[in-house]
């Protein structure tokens, strides 16, 4: 601010209260959304202007919020297309670490559109998660559970037991985390088709007993509580 000041050619000037009116002028009668994608229109451009001198360049960090932004933090109905511009626009942009939290977010993203988040997954959100293993597959995993929220909001059990399998193949051990994203896009599926948030939220089938052996963790400590004790094999059953 101090350098805006100097330009202006009086220090005693408030150069907060004018960079807060320029911007606020930038934005002025937008979405929260809408801004989100014009204040990165503008750090992407570079362009130079009062309010910010020079644009930083956004980072993994910036997408990842707007992506959290565009999903609604998982509630809101299939932003796909949009989802997938705003990936492969990162990608362009260079120096964007395509982390596991960025990819949750933009596989949240689709909503209940799980059709299109396996095609996403295969051309081009896969692939990028694939080049970030390292450091306990954790941003394969973070990616991967992207994808059982998705199966949540899609109320398709079935396709999330088969990510299940998928992540077992690529040597990511599904958890209860996984298991939890799925029930979280559960619940804002139900919460729509009912209004109530807290029905149906019960393990109501094959599918979801499946799932949830495959994600449980076992405490040797409670085991007569656990799905499984140490030691068992899991059951592989093609479906």
């Amino acid at each position: 601010y101090g350098s805006f000041a100097a330009k202006r050619g009086n220090e005693d000037l408030d150069v907060k209260e004018l960079a807060s009116d320029e911007f606020i002028s930038l934005v002025d009668g937008m979405t929260c959304l809408d801004a989100s994608f014009t204040i990165l229109d503008m750090m992407r451009s570079g362009n130079q202007t009062s309010l910010l001198m020079q644009s930083p360049k956004p980072n993994s960090q910036g997408y990842c919020l707007l992506a959290s932004a565009l999903s609604g933090f998982g509630t809101s109905a299939s932003q796909a297309d949009r989802a997938l511009t705003l990936f492969r626009d990162a990608m362009k942009q260079g120096g964007v670490n395509p982390d596991g939290r960025f990819l949750n977010a933009i596989l949240r993203c689709f909503g209940d559109d799980i059709e299109a988040a396996l095609a996403a997954w295969k051309t081009d959100v896969g692939p990028a998660a694939a080049s970030q293993q390292g450091n306990g597959n954790i941003n394969l995993q973070q990616a991967y559970n992207g994808l059982m929220h998705v199966c949540g909001r899609a109320l398709r059990p079935d396709i999330a037991t088969r990510i299940a399998y998928a992540m077992n193949k690529a040597g990511v051990e599904p958890t209860e985390v996984s298991l939890n994203c799925y029930m979280s896009g559960k619940r804002v599926a139900m919460e729509g088709k009912t209004g109530n948030s807290k029905k149906g939220l019960g393990l109501t089938n094959q599918y979801e007993n499946l799932l949830s052996v495959e994600c449980t963790k076992y405490n040797t400590r409670k085991w007569n509580k656990s799905k499984r004790r140490a030691g068992d094999k899991k059951i592989r059953i093609i479906l």
